[in-house]
């Protein structure tokens, strides 16, 4: 598509990401200039107790589009794509008569959230800088897992306030089209769609990001259940089906004891519109081109994955005693550690199923390949060092009120050592590169604007 590729080419050169604040003057700026087709509404109220706004552009025609960024809060590429589109459509109304649609455009989710995250916002990204200011709530917290949801022996009924914000948007919207836009961290560009797109949409969800240099993802997939219906292009999943895999998995227990949260978006979205058409796109912040290389190298993906899971328990093991350390000096409010005590308990849930998955599952007897063997391993190091991120926050959460205490020290001079251990682990295993922002905006883009005109 030839105008899409003109789009692209207008993002601007963003270098660094946009504060709530920022994001929502800008809202209200356009909203001064455009008043003929745009207005800027509270859609909710936040746990930070700063609305969730939606900035609704006004079109005409009958597809109704929902795009939120920020459905965790520590991803927020999507911001800015959603910054760059609002000015465009309201600027290019062509355009806006092309998309036939009125959109509903949230630039911020998880306000609350995205609050504890903007210390690494500003400046050139580092993984350090990036690990030591970051937040990622619970699932039962998070906007994207919060959703109603009610499957076998799983009831979810307590949607957190801004995920109550996107529910009222859905109902009185009804979309037609949701965008939910996602950062993986070290991977390549991946796409989940609940219907199969078409032939000249899935040539831009591929070429764009391989002319941008940021090669679509050839690793493992983000969960064994995932379904690929093309390269880097998955089924949109559903929480039933992490309940299934984990029934499957885990003989004797209670996926619901585990899951303790929520539905997706989409699971929430096709009870009101049962064809609404979802999309989500993930883009990296870094990248290694061995993530690009699909040769076998001779070894089974089953014996990759055990080498990894057992790295991965030793990690467990380290990081659960860190925990259990801080457990007696932290605060009940303290949100850093709730987080840090719910991934470590999901983690030891989810690795008993991964390895009951990787003794019997036939398909794991082919050859991994070179993407899916680094892939694999390198996730040995890079999602363990969040935990230690969420440890050290949590230390500094309570010394920030003040308390002097030496365990405090010593656990805070810890968790550092480990931070800079798993980096320079990355930096021997990997000459990755962080990618330029303005190329991860310009992909999620093109997977929107081209999805949207077809």
């Amino acid at each position: 598509m030839r105008a899409v590729r003109e789009i692209v080419q207008e993002v601007p050169e963003y270098t660094e990401f946009m504060t709530i604040n920022e994001l929502v003057e800008s809202s209200r700026k356009l909203v001064s200039e455009n008043t003929d087709v745009a207005e800027l509404v509270e859609a909710g109220s936040s746990r930070a107790n700063i609305p969730v706004y939606a900035l609704i552009i006004h079109g005409v025609g009958e597809k109704r589009v929902l795009a939120f960024a920020f459905p965790h809060p520590n991803e927020p590429i999507g911001s800015l794509t959603l910054e760059f589109l609002s000015w465009k459509l309201v600027k290019d109304r062509e355009l806006l008569r092309k998309t036939n649609a009125t959109w509903i455009i949230v630039k911020v989710a998880d306000v609350f959230g995205v609050k504890l995250n903007e210390g690494w916002f500003k400046g050139p990204f580092n993984i350090r800088k990036y690990v030591l200011n970051y937040y990622r709530p619970p699932p039962w917290k998070q906007v994207e897992w919060s959703f109603p949801f009610e499957y076998k022996t799983l009831k979810w009924d307590k949607p957190i306030p801004e995920t109550e914000a996107i529910m009222k948007l859905i109902d009185e919207w009804k979309p037609t089209h949701i965008y939910s836009l996602h950062n993986a961290g070290f991977t390549g560009t991946y796409y989940y769609v609940t219907k199969k797109p078409n032939a000249e949409v899935l040539e831009i969800l591929k070429t764009i990001p391989k002319e941008l240099k940021v090669p679509i993802h050839k690793g493992e997939p983000e969960a064994p259940y995932m379904e690929k219906i093309d390269e880097a292009v998955f089924k949109m999943p559903s929480l039933s089906e992490a309940y299934d895999w984990l029934e499957k998995y885990l003989k004797g227990k209670d996926p619901a004891e585990i899951l303790k949260h929520g539905g997706s978006s989409y699971d929430y979205a096709r009870k009101v519109n049962p064809d609404v058409f979802e999309l989500i796109c993930e883009v990296p912040y870094i990248y290694d081109n061995r993530l690009d290389i699909d040769i076998p190298i001779g070894i089974p993906r089953r014996e990759i994955l055990r080498i990894s899971l057992n790295r991965n328990k030793k990690e467990l093991s380290v990081i659960e005693r860190v925990k259990d350390k801080l457990s007696d000096y932290v605060s009940a409010d303290n949100p850093f550690y709730e987080s840090l005590d719910a991934f470590v308990t999901l983690a030891k849930d989810y690795m008993e199923a991964e390895e009951n998955w990787i003794n019997t599952d036939p398909t794991l007897d082919r050859s991994a390949t070179v993407a899916e063997a680094f892939d694999s391993y390198l996730e040995t190091y890079w999602s363990p060092i969040f935990r230690y991120g969420l440890a050290y926050r949590a230390i500094r959460y309570e010394k920030a009120k003040g308390i002097k205490n030496n365990v405090l020290n010593r656990l805070e001079r810890e968790v550092l050592a480990h931070v800079d251990e798993c980096i320079e682990t990355l930096d021997k295993l990997s000459k990755y590169e962080i990618i330029p922002v303005r190329n991860l905006v310009q992909i999620q883009v093109a997977a929107i604007i081209s999805s949207i005109l077809t």
